[in-house]
């Protein structure tokens, strides 16, 4: 799984626009949330082997999410990895407050918290065992993700994923101060969706993410951010 390799320098989420018909009503969230859910949950559970590729600059937000479902996660050396969504302010939509710690071993889980909470990307040398699993040149990425593409997942080891309750986890002790009120509460709305979501079974979590997402879109919040912001311009003219 990769994006267009003529524009790769950036694979990032879905348009803003696409969440407008959840900043009114969480039942549209809803729909939104766990829709996306259960197909990024396809690239885990419907092949013996899935690759995400990643050929460019960065990897952001939703299509992080996504290709985090992957068995193995490849990306070039100077990619780099982050969550923006706190920033905008929104709960990421796609599992990302749980499916990335469910990945993590236990004394990496801070460090995924840390770009969750702070908005800040994080080199693919410095991800490599706790995110992804494989960075290095193109031309060695690139054989890298086809050749355990094609050997059914040899030459890489299989980061294990937590199905059952994750152990409790705090925020990063070395965490910077909110750049706003927003951004506040959405690192507070991102650590208890984190916590409620990895405080069950897998099979239980993709609900309660999806529900507390689409919540917090529905909220306040959301609608003062630059998400909001965008609606109100646009639409509620």
């Amino acid at each position: 799984v990769t994006g267009d390799f003529h524009i790769s320098t950036q694979m990032v989420g879905a348009d803003t626009s696409d969440f407008y018909p959840a900043l009114e009503d969480v039942e549209a969230g809803k729909a939104i949330t766990r829709g996306w859910s259960k197909t990024a949950r396809r690239l885990h559970d419907d092949f013996e082997v899935s690759v995400a590729m990643v050929p460019g600059k960065r990897c952001l937000g939703g299509m992080l999410e996504l290709l985090l479902h992957c068995h193995y996660v490849v990306a070039v050396d100077d990619a780099r990895f982050g969550f923006p969504e706190v920033t905008l302010p929104v709960v990421p939509g796609m599992e990302g407050c749980h499916w990335p710690l469910r990945r993590a071993p236990e004394e990496d889980r801070r460090r995924v918290l840390q770009i969750l909470l702070t908005g800040r990307p994080v080199k693919a040398e410095d991800a490599v065992g706790w995110l992804i699993d494989y960075a290095g040149p193109l031309d060695d990425a690139l054989k890298t993700a086809w050749s355990v593409a094609s050997s059914g997942g040899e030459g890489l080891t299989l980061r294990p994923l937590e199905e059952g309750p994750l152990g409790p986890f705090g925020e990063p002790e070395d965490l910077p101060e909110a750049d706003s009120p927003a951004m506040d509460a959405a690192r507070r709305a991102i650590v208890a969706c984190a916590q409620a979501a990895g405080g069950v079974s897998l099979a239980e979590s993709l609900a309660i993410q999806a529900d507390l997402a689409a919540a917090f879109l529905a909220g306040p919040t959301c609608l003062k951010g630059a998400v909001g912001a965008e609606y109100t311009k646009t639409t509620k003219i």
